[in-house]
């Protein structure tokens, strides 16, 4: 069997968790014995080709106005043409119809289309070859992929927003079948009309890579009176409520505690929260090793402020057997380890405080360490990748494809 994966980016090009996720599956389904090949936009260099792990990457440059991916503003106007062209880019789709006849895959799966465009949809049906779409973001829903204004998440979709997304929502009627990384994710979309003609709606969960066993085990909190070590691990970006993190902790006077901040995000965010948030306690650190991080930390703290899709980063905690405070938005509760039961609601800032301190509570009982790490093996890299191969098999078995056969027909 061989799939064709169409992602924005791929490796070493990872700006955030769809990315990884791309990356996690086309190496999964390698070592399962299934062919691959990744198509992905690029903003530099020509077309190219070459092996990743074992998968076959075609590098496109992109052929719209601009590279969002690279530093720099661009007009309002510039913004609206760009992704007006973005909907049906036919030079990056006759690209994809080039690789499909080359390539003949048996399955296309496309996560994230920005630059390479939901056009790959008419192209992948065209070609008579069934079409798998994982939502890991709302880009289909919003063009900023986050659905945020002004810092809060939106209840639904503004005028402009549903406009923008009605050539993509016709267009996704040639999917066959939409998976949601969260079933949170995926009802946004079926609520917005999206992939009207899925013969199936599913939710595949994004899988983590295992920790370690030797780092696993080395959790534990540091003995004595020494502060709590809290940890946050991502993007430093609004959305990720670093800011909300921040004050409640400043205004709180019951912990003793020190913040680790792992990740990178826009430099002048970085600095303002630096400036404005000024405290010994407060430690950014950069770029790190995400293992090493949660390694050296008692809690992490996840107080995202917009309806996060997933949040991969508590699965990694839960690895290293950390207990994660999470906030209770989008697919964030769906992850949360039930016993502990570690959320807060953000439109009550001050519960998050009350949830650390009950966070505390589960660092000296190894049984809780035990069962998180537990609770992370549900959601392991293999029981993804087992999901998405059981899903291809499913669609390519000659008594299935009538139904695939039949909504082609109706698209066209």
């Amino acid at each position: 069997m061989k799939v064709l994966i169409a992602n924005t980016l791929y490796f070493p090009d990872e700006v955030g968790g769809a990315e990884v996720a791309t990356r996690l599956l086309a190496d999964g389904l390698v070592k399962a014995g299934v062919e691959v090949c990744v198509v992905c936009a690029t903003g530099m260099g020509d077309d190219r080709s070459e092996d990743v792990n074992g998968a076959t990457v075609y590098r496109l440059r992109s052929t719209n106005l601009y590279w969002p991916h690279a530093p720099g503003e661009h007009s309002r106007v510039a913004k609206l043409i760009w992704h007006a062209i973005d909907v049906r880019n036919t030079s990056m789709t006759r690209k994809l119809a080039e690789i499909i006849e080359r390539e003949k895959p048996d399955i296309v799966h496309t996560a994230n289309l920005s630059c390479l465009s939901v056009d790959a949809w008419r192209v992948a049906n065209n070609a008579g070859v069934p079409i798998v779409h994982t939502i890991h973001d709302y880009y289909l829903l919003c063009p900023t992929a986050s659905m945020l204004t002004a810092g809060k998440p939106c209840a639904s979709q503004c005028g402009v927003c549903s406009l923008y997304a009605k050539p993509k929502q016709i267009a996704s009627a040639q999917v066959n079948v939409a998976v949601g990384v969260s079933d949170f994710v995926l009802q946004k979309h079926l609520e917005s009309g999206f992939f009207s003609r899925a013969a199936k709606t599913t939710v595949i969960n994004n899988g983590y890579q295992p920790a370690k066993d030797s780092i696993a085990a080395q959790h534990s909190r540091q003995a004595g009176n020494s502060p709590l070590r809290l940890g946050m691990l991502g993007r430093v970006l609004p959305e990720k409520g670093v800011e909300l993190l921040l004050e409640q902790l400043l205004a709180n006077r019951s912990l003793d505690w020190t913040l680790a901040i792992g990740g990178t995000g826009d430099q002048d965010f970085v600095e303002s929260i630096k400036t404005k948030y000024a405290d010994p306690r407060v430690n950014f650190l950069g770029r790190v090793d995400p293992s090493d991080f949660l390694s050296s930390i008692d809690i992490l703290v996840v107080p995202s402020v917009w309806n996060e899709p997933f949040g991969l980063v508590v699965l990694e905690a839960y690895s290293h057997g950390v207990p994660v405070v999470g906030s209770n938005m989008g697919g964030i509760p769906e992850i949360i380890e039930p016993r502990s039961n570690l959320l807060f609601d953000v439109a009550r800032p001050e519960t998050l405080i009350d949830k650390i301190h009950e966070a505390t509570a589960l660092l000296d009982d190894p049984s809780a360490h035990d069962r998180l790490r537990q609770h992370a093996r549900k959601f392991s890299l293999d029981a993804m990748i087992h999901s998405y191969v059981e899903l291809y098999e499913g669609m390519v078995r000659v008594e299935d494809r009538k139904p695939w056969l039949a909504t082609r027909r109706e698209a066209n």
